[in-house]
C-alpha cells in the first residue's frame, strides 16, 4: 500500500497496523453497524453466519501461530485461526466480526504473550465458545438478523445450541454423521445420524430449489424429522434436516425453526456458501491474508480495515443492482480512481529498487550472506 498510493512510507504504514493507538474493535463495531443498517434497506431474511478462517503463517512468534487444522488448505498446518461473523442476505454479504482463536499451548506462554501483546483478559477458549461471545455480543449491540448458520465444528456443540435455544435465537447448524440423536425423549431410542441415513429410502427425500446460481437453479434432496437432542441434562426438541446432493454427498442439519417448512429451511441451510465466497472475496480481492504483522493488534487491526473495505464492496452492490457488479470489477473500478505513485517509469524503477534494498537489508539482518549460508 504504502509503495503504491500513499505519500507515507513502509515504516509508517507497518506502524499504523501494528499501533494499539486505535481501536479494532470500534472498528469492527461500526462495521457490523453499518452492515445491520445496510441490509435492512434490501428485502428478506438475514442470515448471521459463523465460521473459522484459517491462514498458513510461518515460524513460532505470531500472535497464536501453532500447528493446527487449516480450512484455506484442508489440513493441519502451522498457521493463524480466526472465528468469523458475517451477515448474509440472499447473495450480499459483508463480515461484521473476526476474533483471534488462541490454542491451548498459548495461554500461559507468557514470553510470547508479551511479544505479540496480547491482552492479559484474553484466554484459550474453544471456538464454539469464541462463536458464543461473538453472538452475545452481536446481539448486545443491536445487530439484526433472522437466524445463525454455522458448520459442523459448531452444530455439534450441544453448549453452543443450548445457548442459542436459551436466548431464542433461531439457528441452522450442520453436524457430524457421528452425532447421536433421540426420539420421544427417549435415551433408549437413539441412533447416530449415520445409522437414521441407513433407515431412509429415495422415497423418504423431497427434490427442492435452495438457490439461484449463475449455472441456473441449485437443487438437492433433503428429509425432515423431528428429533431430540441431549445437552448435558437438559432435552433440546430440535428438527433433523438431511440433505443429499446430486453427487451423493450427504450432509445434517439442526435446527430450532419448528414453524419453517421443509422448502424454507433447505434454503436457509443452503446460505452456508457464502461463507467461502467472502472468505474468497476477502483474500483475493482487499488483501484480508496479505499481512506482514506478528502481534494481536496488527492482526486484528489488519482484518478490521479488510472487513471495512468488504462493506463497501456490499454497500455498491447494493446500491447499483441492476448493473450486477462482481467484486472483482468493484475492485478494478475503485483502483483506477485512485493516483498511483508510479505515474512514470522512472518513479516506478526507483520504487522497485526501493523494495529490493529493503529486501537486501532484511537478509543481511537475518545473517543470509554469512559464509555457512553461501555453502
Amino acid at each position: 500500500m504504502a509503495d503504491w498510493i500513499s505519500d507515507l512510507g513502509q515504516q509508517n504504514i507497518n506502524h499504523f497496523i501494528n499501533s494499539g493507538h486505535w481501536s479494532s474493535r470500534k472498528l469492527m463495531d461500526e462495521v457490523a453497524r453499518q452492515g445491520s443498517m445496510l441490509f435492512e434497506q434490501k428485502r428478506g431474511l438475514v442470515a448471521l453466519l459463523i465460521d473459522e478462517l484459517g491462514f498458513r503463517k510461518k515460524g513460532k512468534m505470531s500472535a497464536c501461530v501453532s500447528r493446527q487444522y487449516l480450512g484455506c488448505i484442508g489440513k493441519v498446518d502451522n498457521g493463524q485461526v480466526a472465528v468469523c461473523a458475517e451477515l448474509c442476505q440472499q447473495d450480499i454479504f459483508t463480515p461484521i466480526d473476526m476474533r483471534l482463536f488462541m490454542p491451548r499451548e498459548w495461554q500461559g506462554d507468557s514470553l510470547r504473550r508479551e511479544k505479540c501483546n496480547i491482552p492479559e483478559e484474553e484466554t484459550h477458549i474453544s471456538k464454539p465458545e469464541l462463536a458464543k461471545k461473538i453472538i452475545g455480543d452481536a446481539l448486545a449491540k443491536g445487530i439484526a438478523f433472522d437466524f445463525v448458520n454455522f458448520d459442523a465444528l459448531y452444530g455439534s456443540s450441544t453448549s453452543l445450541l443450548s445457548f442459542l435455544e436459551s436466548k431464542g435465537i433461531d439457528f441452522i447448524g450442520d453436524v457430524r454423521g457421528n452425532f447421536k440423536v433421540y426420539f420421544d425423549h427417549n435415551k433408549e431410542e437413539g441412533c447416530t445420524l449415520g445409522e437414521y441415513l441407513n433407515y431412509l429410502s429415495d422415497r423418504d427425500l423431497e427434490k427442492i430449489k435452495v438457490r439461484r446460481s449463475t449455472k441456473g437453479p441449485l437443487t438437492a434432496h433433503f428429509h425432515y424429522a423431528k428429533v431430540n437432542v441431549l445437552a448435558g441434562d437438559k432435552w433440546l426438541d430440535l428438527i433433523l434436516l438431511v440433505r443429499k446432493d446430486r453427487n451423493g454427498e450427504v450432509k445434517f442439519s439442526l435446527s430450532n425453526m419448528h414453524g419453517d417448512h421443509i422448502v424454507e429451511l433447505a434454503q436457509k441451510q443452503a446460505q452456508r456458501i457464502f461463507v467461502e465466497q467472502m472468505f474468497k472475496e476477502g483474500k483475493n480481492q482487499v488483501g484480508m491474508g496479505d499481512y506482514q504483522v506478528r502481534g494481536w493488534n496488527g492482526f486484528h487491526n489488519h482484518m478490521a480495515m479488510a472487513m471495512m473495505a468488504m462493506l463497501l464492496i456490499a454497500k455498491i452492490k447494493i446500491g447499483h443492482p441492476a448493473e450486477n457488479y462482481t467484486a472483482p470489477i468493484i475492485r478494478k473500478l475503485i483502483c483506477l480512481c485512485i493516483q498511483s505513485k508510479m505515474d512514470n517509469p522512472k518513479a516506478a524503477i526507483d520504487i522497485i529498487f526501493e523494495q529490493h534494498s529493503r529486501y537486501i537489508y532484511q537478509l543481511q539482518k537475518n545473517g543470509f550472506f554469512q559464509e555457512e549460508n553461501l555453502r
